[in-house]
This record gives structure tokens, sequence and C-alpha cells, in this order.
């Protein structure tokens, strides 16, 4: 066998040649599916259910490294807008860059698909098109937990700091997606929200932080239809606030006003999740309100089908029937229980 001068000197150098030619190529690989930082990326990806790519935009701040859990938010466009659009209001990207949060803004399938706050299907006024999907609604709903999933995945995302908001359409969805999973987000904040279903849903997030804002002079969405939903909350004692902008319309006073979107960052920087201490932990205490108006602070010990037991500060125990309790307390009850219930399985 002949050797040259360089396998002679150096017996191992072709393989330490390939290991950096490897390195190299790894690098590139790499390179390739590293997120933009410090810009609006529009992405896409294929979903399964509805057979073709959708596309969705995100905004990673430019110091993200993903050596810590960065909060989110989730943004969602108004009827015949997109999300291409609507990450691009003014002071959205600008204050996630400086707070450090990411946005992602799904398209809810496409531009008039509600996010399923109008049902399943496709019917109705200003809803589906010829040519739609029969079930644009649960495709529109489903878009918003995929892009959700995809960027927990890719990046370090706090499951304690995602929050929800939405202007319009978006807006409606925001009330509704944060009704029906009120589990996720650690806020919300419908902007001129249209909805086309009652106020019952807030009693199903008693404990959901809502920041609301209407334009005085909406003629799309009035603002006396706002002002309801805001009353509701009051009755309900919700955390809650309430914005309400003199003279304003239902575009410009949304897509360009970046005071106002800082004041949505203050709100949600403002408010987290404890993860399952909220829900699961028997420390922490609680005022459970009777019908009668009755009022206790006391722990949780256990909850059934039609009881609970609860622990005042001073000890002493008290069994309370389920029945007796205000609509808010029950529903807390029954998230408990079934906090207690998942982590048992």
């Amino acid at each position: 066998m002949r050797l040259n001068t360089v396998d002679f000197i150096f017996p191992h150098s072709k393989c330490i040649l390939l290991c950096i030619g490897s390195i190299l190529l790894l690098n590139v690989s790499l390179l390739t599916t590293t997120r933009a930082k410090g810009e609006i990326e529009k992405k896409s990806y294929f979903y399964d259910k509805a057979k073709r790519e959708i596309d969705y935009s995100i905004y990673v701040p430019s110091e993200y490294d993903g050596s810590k859990k960065v909060p989110l938010i989730v943004l969602l466009h108004g009827l015949g807008s997109n999300p291409h659009q609507v990450i691009r209001y003014s002071g959205v990207v600008q204050e996630a860059e400086k707070r450090g949060y990411v946005v992602v803004a799904p398209y809810g399938y496409n531009e008039r698909g509600w996010y399923g706050s109008r049902g399943k299907g496709k019917d109705g006024l200003l809803f589906g098109e010829q040519g739609d999907p029969d079930n644009l609604g649960e495709l529109s709903e489903g878009d918003v937990f995929n892009v959700l999933e995809i960027v927990q995945k890719e990046l370090n995302i706090d499951e304690n700091r995602i929050y929800l908001t939405g202007h319009s359409m978006g807006g409606g969805g925001t009330i509704y997606l944060g009704g029906t999973f009120p589990r996720i987000w650690a806020g919300i904040a419908p902007m001129a929200p249209a909805v086309f279903f009652d106020s019952s849903i807030l009693k199903k997030m008693p404990q959901m932080p809502i920041y609301i804002v209407a334009g005085e002079l909406d003629v799309l969405v009035p603002v006396g239809s706002v002002r309801r939903w805001a009353q509701q909350m009051k009755e309900l004692k919700m955390d809650y606030y309430y914005n309400e902008i003199p003279g304003g319309d239902h575009n410009s006073s949304f897509t360009n006003n970046p005071e106002m979107i800082a004041q949505i960052y203050d709100f949600f920087d403002k408010h987290q999740k404890d993860g399952k201490k909220s829900l699961s932990s028997h420390k922490v205490f609680r005022v459970f309100t009777n019908r009668r108006g009755v009022q206790i602070k006391a722990s949780i010990q256990s909850v059934t089908e039609e009881e609970v037991a609860i622990v005042r500060k001073d000890g002493r125990t008290f069994t309370l029937s389920l029945s007796t309790l205000s609509d808010a307390d029950r529903i807390f009850l029954k998230e408990w229980r079934d906090s207690r219930k998942n982590s048992r399985d």
C-alpha cells in the first residue's frame, strides 16, 4: 500500500476533513431551518384535515435565543383580512420586540372562517362562500391550534403566558376561543369584537383576565354591543378592563393605534397563569359566594359531583352543596375537579 506524505504525517486527516465537511453541511442545514428573528416571517404548513397548505405570520424578537421561556400572543385577523396584515398593526411587533414576546397570527383557514365562533359549518351572513368546505368553521378553529402547536414545538414558549387577541371577526373569535378553551390562555383582549352568540359564554371563564376595547363611533361593531359585554363582565365580577376609544372607528382606531396596543401588552404583562396550582392546590384561597350573596374565603379540600369540602383559614371545614353556590363558583370547581382527575390519569 502506498502512503502519501499527508497520510503518513496525519493518518486520520481524511477522516478529519470528512468530519469538518459534515459539520459545515450540518451548520448550513441548521441555518436554513432557523427562524428569522427581529422581522415578520411568512410561514406555512400542510393542514392534513383541509388537505392544503395554510399560511401564518410570526414575529420572533431579535434577542430570542431559546435559553429561556418567552410569552406568546396569538393574534386573530378580521373578516376579509389575513394574518400578514393584522401582525402589521402599528405597535404589535414594536412592543413584542421591546418586551420579548413572540407573536403568531394564524389564518383561521381563510379570510372568513370565524375561528369556530359561528359553528362548525359555513352557513350565515358574511360566513362561507361557494367553494368553501362545508366544515369551514371547524377547519378555521382547528387551524388556530395547529399553529399554536407548531410554535410551541419550535420555540421555548412559557405555557403560563400564552395570550389571545384579535380584531373584529378575530375579536369575536377571541371571546369564543377564550371561553371554549379557558385553561390555555393567561388573558385575552378582544378588539371591537364581532360576536354572534350571547354573553353566557363568560360564565365558562370566570377567572379569565380580559381587556376589551371598542371605538365610540364604530358603525360595523356598534359600541353599545361592546358596552353590554363589559357590563356583563362587571356583573360577574371578572378581572376586566374596558377601553372605549373617543371618536374611534372600526379600522384606523385599531390598525394605527400603537398606544392602545401598548396598553394590551401592559395588561398581559400583569397576568399569567399559575399552572396547575391555581386549580389543584388546596393552599389557594378563594372567596365562595352562595345564591343569597353570603361569602366565605376558604381553600378546597375535595369536590364531588354534588358537594365541595372547603377549609377556612382558621381550620374550620364546611361541606357545601354545589347547587347553593354561584355559577362562577360551580364552573371553577368543575375545572378544579377535572384538573385533579387529569393529573391522576
